[in-house]
């Protein structure tokens, strides 16, 4: 079973995302960049990895594009290759080719999901990125 970290401030949306993970990851959820920062760098210290961040761009206190540099930085400077990062699916409202550009390069992320996130565009993502099996496998 995936460890993954739900990064959303919407309280409602973060609960959602949760039931939908249910089926393949324990989920740990976190209201804003700084806190959702702060238990990433506590499972990696306990060596108990998340294998997957669910971030959500637009956030009080740290956005998700900060906390996913944040996050790129501290692999980096513990010998963490981008190869073997933690993957990160960002989520936005926002769908331009831009907004989406902007999230992969800024934040180095592995996908990204517009919200409300669809569970079947979520679970083929998941696929996508060898996450969960591929139906029939």
């Amino acid at each position: 079973m995936l460890r993954c970290l739900i990064m959303e401030d919407d309280e409602l949306s973060r609960e959602l995302l949760a039931l939908q993970m249910e089926p393949y990851a324990r989920c740990e959820l976190a209201a804003d960049g700084r806190e959702g920062l702060a238990k990433f760098v506590t499972a990696l210290e306990a060596n108990e990895p998340y294998d997957l961040i669910l971030l959500d761009i637009v956030m009080p206190e740290m956005d998700g594009l900060e906390a996913a540099k944040a996050i790129r930085v501290y692999e980096e400077k513990h010998g963490i290759p981008i190869a073997n990062g933690v993957n990160i699916i960002v989520l936005s409202s926002l769908s331009t080719p831009q907004d989406v550009i902007q999230a992969y390069v800024a934040a180095q992320s592995a996908a990204h999901l517009v919200k409300p996130v669809q569970p079947e565009k979520l679970v083929k993502t998941l696929r996508k990125l060898d996450l969960i099996p591929a139906e029939n496998a």
